[in-house]
């Protein structure tokens, strides 16, 4: 029942602590969290599986992000991870085999602790996080100003974080700057396919009305079909890549994976 009870308060704390709800819907939140965690440790014939901490079971759980906005069946219930992180870690693994050296150094912005757990084992990484908060990564930083020098980083993993900061290409900026000639950045936002454009208004500040507009409460703007562009302005070369698709309808569904575009952001030699 405990574990049950921390799913639920896991997948659901951005409902109770954004909806204005009384103690009893609170209440009755956390019941349907518990009994969808519940549901999700059952074992059936078609179960689903995490690739990065091994769970099987029933299905994913719902994950909400505030303001009635759910992303139904994607969290896995036992390390927490949502179809991008399974995803990345197909993704990571390639980028890394690609490597040809015996050590590179990655640089990982906002670190998803099962991501980072898997970059911390890899023999072949020299790793650092940081994050704007000094609690949440080895290392405080600004992603606007960081500290190194030039040409520092084989690798950065940067996945969805541009989204957050209010001067995003200033913050490519520092991604291209801080990354080493022929070296390679993990680049992910989330992305509306259905618009060219990204969509900005400063004037939405409300957590709410941001929801809406941006799909979560401290999003800034919704990135659209331009944001490889976005990138290569700056003066990444950009691989747009979705080998998830090459998987097949079967393991994408069975490992609850995110079937979008990669964009990986290359320095010039």
């Amino acid at each position: 029942m405990q574990k049950l009870l921390r799913v639920a308060q896991h997948a659901r704390y951005h409902a109770i602590a954004t909806n204005k709800k009384t103690p009893i819907q609170k209440y009755i939140q956390m019941i349907k969290g518990i009994v969808d965690a519940r549901s999700a440790y059952k074992h059936a014939k078609n179960k689903v599986s995490c690739n990065l901490c091994g769970w099987s079971g029933k299905h994913f759980v719902d994950f909400h992000v505030g303001y009635d906005f759910v992303f139904k069946k994607t969290l896995c219930p036992e390390c927490f991870s949502h179809p991008r992180h399974r995803s990345y870690k197909y993704t990571m693994d390639r980028i890394l085999n690609e490597f040809q050296q015996d050590k590179i150094k990655v640089l990982h912005f906002a670190p998803e602790r099962i991501i980072a757990e898997l970059l911390k084992i890899n023999p072949k990484v020299d790793y650092l996080s940081v994050d704007i908060d000094h609690r949440r990564a080895m290392r405080k930083e600004d992603i606007t100003q960081l500290s190194f020098k030039d040409n520092q980083f084989d690798l950065i993993v940067c996945m969805h974080v541009l989204e957050h900061i209010d001067d995003d290409k200033k913050a490519m900026q520092e991604l291209l700057r801080v990354l080493k000639p022929g070296g390679k950045a993990l680049l992910d936002v989330p992305i509306d396919t259905k618009r060219n454009t990204t969509y900005e208004d400063s004037s939405i500040i409300s957590p709410e009305a941001r929801t809406k507009a941006f799909w979560q409460w401290d999003h800034v703007r919704l990135y659209g079909l331009d944001f490889a562009d976005k990138l290569r302005n700056i003066g990444f070369h950009v691989i747009e890549d979705n080998h998830i698709k090459d998987k097949g309808k079967e393991v994408i569904e069975q490992q609850g994976l995110e079937d979008t575009v990669n964009y990986i952001g290359i320095k010039s030699v």
